[in-house]
């Protein structure tokens, strides 16, 4: 549940323009600080035109050297995630776009950006904690699902009616799938 905070939390990011990665970082962290927990790995990376995994010049992460802005068109993933040493892991991981944010000013004159989903696959619900989500987070996940559903599910068409119950049924909002 805390990785889905976190994730959650980047993926709501606004910020100006000249933003490096390394500046919003914690947004995705601090849900599992606040436990005393943390990951070694980077938040997120580029994705790129070279067809490097993890290419840059961006990176979202705590390393502070990387000082690249944020820029839009940019591809990066999102991917916070908690490992237990020997035991088991849990990231959940998206690619997103950085794209231009609709806000009311633009404070000095500079454009602000936020990001747009790009992969579109459910995100398990299997391991949540509803009592630890706040009534946006569960809104934002409702609101994924639904997206993931509206856009996957005319793609199987024709394909065996199983799949289209799976993604149905990892798609319903939060509470149908807890009940």
């Amino acid at each position: 549940t805390r990785v889905l905070q976190g994730h959650i939390s980047l993926d709501t990011a606004v910020f100006p323009e000249g933003t490096p990665g390394c500046a919003i970082d914690a947004l995705a962290r601090q849900h599992l600080w606040k436990e005393g927990l943390n990951y070694r790995h980077g938040t997120g990376h580029g994705v790129g035109a070279a067809l490097n995994v993890h290419e840059g010049p961006q990176s979202i992460s705590a390393r502070f050297g990387n000082t690249t802005p944020l820029a839009a068109r940019m591809i990066c993933s999102n991917e916070p995630g908690y490992y237990e040493d020997g035991n088991f892991g849990v990231r959940i991981e998206n690619l997103v776009e950085i794209v231009e944010a609709d806000t009311p000013n633009r404070f000095g004159g500079a454009s602000f950006f936020g990001f747009k989903a790009l992969t579109l696959v459910p995100i398990s619900t299997k391991l949540i904690n509803p009592d630890l989500l706040s009534p946006e987070e569960v809104a934002w996940l409702d609101k994924y699902h639904a997206t993931v559903w509206e856009q996957v599910s005319p793609r199987l068409a024709g394909k065996p009616a199983e799949h289209l119950e799976w993604l149905r049924k990892n798609t319903r909002p939060l509470k149908e799938q807890l009940a």
